[in-house]
């Protein structure tokens, strides 16, 4: 059974279609939203439209899955296909055509080198090879709890996390408080710490704020 025949097959059923459309949807919003967080969520859900777009006029030629077509394990696999690669992909192209403030090359670049917020974020959050259907409820709660623990910094760290979540640049950042970009690093270094601390990651998670 081709992806044609798949999708063939799940439109027969309204219950099996709906049922794929929210675990994938969820799923490519949740992914999207973990890396690109500050976009706002209408770009995150457009780009989500245009990969069913291209999913079901059979464009996803370079999809694979060693599972039976017919297995859960097919549609997952099709699922984190969407999620990974297809509404990636969709989403850099909406920000090139509607020629975003945000640089396209930002995108492809890791930010851990530099603690902004992806850096923060890619501690903070679940891996991306966690469930893929995990709820925007457990999302939202992890982000709550974040924003709690940002609050309970000192001043000095706080502000440079909240630099960096503002998607300032770490020179930006120096520049904005007046300290140089060493400081900025050390700071945002020692502010991830304590706030996977107090949001209970790592070993030494027992430790206050």
């Amino acid at each position: 059974m081709s992806l044609r025949h798949f999708l063939d097959h799940i439109a027969q059923s309204p219950t099996e279609l709906r049922s794929f459309f929210e675990q994938s949807r969820t799923t490519m919003l949740r992914l999207l939203g973990r890396k690109f967080w500050y976009l706002p969520h209408q770009i995150l859900e457009d780009a989500v439209m245009h990969a069913y777009t291209q999913l079901w006029e059979g464009k996803l030629t370079q999809f694979a899955s060693q599972h039976p077509p017919d297995s859960d394990g097919y549609q997952n696999d099709l699922i984190r296909f969407l999620g990974h690669t297809v509404a990636r992909r969709r989403l850099i192209d909406l920000l090139r055509q509607g020629k975003d403030e945000l640089l396209v090359a930002d995108l492809h670049i890791s930010n851990e080198e530099q603690m902004t917020d992806d850096a923060l974020f890619d501690c903070l959050l679940p891996p991306d090879d966690a469930d893929p259907t995990v709820s925007c409820i457990e999302r939202q709660q992890l982000l709550h709890r974040l924003q709690r623990c940002v609050e309970h910094l000192t001043p000095k760290l706080r502000d440079v996390v909240k630099s960096m979540l503002d998607d300032l640049r770490q020179v930006d950042t120096a520049q904005q408080l007046g300290i140089p970009e060493g400081t900025v690093k050390s700071r945002m270094n020692e502010a991830t710490k304590k706030l996977r601390r107090c949001m209970g990651i790592g070993s030494d998670a027992e430790e206050a704020v």
